[in-house]
């Protein structure tokens, strides 16, 4: 804890200059401000010693925005102690900033609802949080910092572009074969099993329940669906300029949105940090995550396609400083059946498209431009 202030401190050194004096000159008047500054110490160093801290919760609305979308705010809730707070600072630290406010005077025990508006803050998660608050003397003499609540993540999701390429653009793999997962409502017929109550009626085969001389329901494999791996290229060497890999997440994240929207199983990687499935809010919250470091892209590349199996699409996101021939290495350990793009985020560069029979080259200078592009790659 920090005990005394700059104002304390110089209060204390006045009471030991005064009392010098007061030793040496034999002046009353120095003994007598000696007196006062230690008194006034000394009240100051009782006032921290009075119990009744008061307990902060913070509240995020919402706890997922959009970068450079609308601002979130935090809803700070204070539950005074038994120490009257005179017109108490609190500090609440978002990210590697933080917010200060003074606080109206608090009695014993009351309650004190505030609502900070936070801070513009880029594509990440950012540590909301917990509460400093800082009790100082009615002086200003001795400070204690006291933390409150609990740290909060707020999600700053990368700005993305509404695409609609895979309605019609991959139809390759969705007629596969059968998965192994069972399900109650499918076309692959699987078994009959025994009724087990709650199981729909529609599914109970009568035919074979009247022959049985019980109730018999039909039970299916489910269909595999249509699978998109997109991968994105977590190299800094990569990407000429910082600004491009930002672009590079945002376009990765519109491509895996846009194949959860259309019920693909969809793979989301870059470096370490993985989302699979048909969730959109995994998909965005694992972008937040997203970081440019170490050039391990081709080893992740390759962990990647052992792990996905039937991949339809495979989407390499990288930048302008990536080489084609690692790219191609990377895209072979998935096998000749997936389609294969390489979309790359070069802020500099102009729009383009280059097609041929191997691959398909997408060259985004900007995400506005991105729909066009990839609706004119997907046909």
């Amino acid at each position: 804890m920090r005990i005394l202030t700059p104002l304390g401190r110089s209060v204390l050194l006045l009471g030991v200059v005064a009392l010098v004096l007061a030793h040496r000159l034999h002046w009353q008047e120095f003994t007598q401000l000696a007196v006062v500054a230690f008194g006034l110490l000394a009240i100051a160093v009782l006032w921290q010693v009075l119990p009744g801290a008061p307990v902060a919760q913070l509240t995020l609305r919402p706890q997922r925005v959009v970068e450079a979308g609308a601002a979130p705010s935090a809803t700070l809730d204070l539950q005074a102690g038994a120490v009257p707070m005179l017109f108490p600072k609190v500090t609440v630290p978002v990210g590697h900033r933080s917010i200060s406010l003074r606080l109206p005077f608090l009695a014993p025990f009351a309650h004190h609802v505030e609502t900070l508006p936070l801070p513009a803050l880029p594509r990440g998660v950012h540590t909301v949080g917990p509460v400093v608050y800082e009790k100082t003397d009615p002086v200003g003499l001795v400070s204690r910092r006291f933390e409150s609540g609990h740290p909060l993540e707020l999600m700053v999701s990368p700005r993305v572009s509404e695409l609609s390429v895979f309605a019609g653009g991959l139809t390759n793999d969705l007629d596969g074969a059968t998965s192994q997962q069972l399900s109650m409502s499918d076309l692959a017929f699987h078994a009959l099993r025994e009724y087990v109550p709650g199981d729909d009626l529609r599914h109970v085969h009568w035919r074979s329940s009247a022959k049985a001389g019980e109730l018999l329901v039909r039970q299916y494999h489910e269909t595999r669906r249509g699978h998109v791996t997109v991968l994105v290229d977590g190299a800094r060497d990569a990407y000429p300029r910082l600004r491009d890999f930002e672009l590079a997440v945002s376009v990765a994240a519109s491509v895996a949105l846009r194949a959860v929207r259309d019920d693909f199983d969809t793979y989301l990687r870059c470096g370490s940090y993985v989302a699979r499935g048909r969730d959109a809010t995994e998909m965005t919250d694992v972008a937040c995550r997203f970081v440019a470091g170490d050039d391990d892209y081709l080893a992740h590349a390759a962990d990647a396609a052992e792990t996905v199996v039937g991949t339809g699409l495979v989407v390499q996101v990288t930048g302008a400083g990536r080489e084609l021939e690692q790219l191609d290495s990377a895209a072979r350990r998935f096998g000749r059946g997936a389609d294969w793009i390489v979309v790359r985020a070069d802020s500099e560069s102009e729009a383009s498209l280059r097609d041929s029979h191997a691959r398909r080259e997408i060259s985004v200078p900007d995400l506005a431009r991105l729909h066009e592009l990839l609706a004119r790659g997907m046909r």
